[in-house]
């Protein structure tokens, strides 16, 4: 836990410096901006795993549920005989 939260905090971080860095040319004031996508990319480095793992028990719930549904309409169709 303590490790991706501290991945999360180096996401955030690399990320605001290298926005930083790219715009330096422009002369401007963007770190508001930029601290607001570097807060975006720690959180997202922090819930994709999450998310990610969603999609996955979703998937396998969906094809429990097709197996399940394949072998009901197998036996139905014997007892129909």
């Amino acid at each position: 836990m303590i490790r991706n939260l501290l991945a999360a905090l180096v996401g955030g971080v690399v990320t605001f410096v290298y926005l930083l860095i790219w715009n330096a040319t422009q002369f401007t004031t963007p770190v508001p901006a930029f601290a607001i996508a570097g807060v975006v990319a720690a959180v997202g480095t922090f819930l994709w795993p999450f998310i990610i793992g969603l999609w996955l028990v979703g998937r396998a719930k969906d094809r429990r549920d097709a197996k399940i549904d394949k072998e009901v309409d197998k036996r139905m169709a014997e007892q129909g005989k």
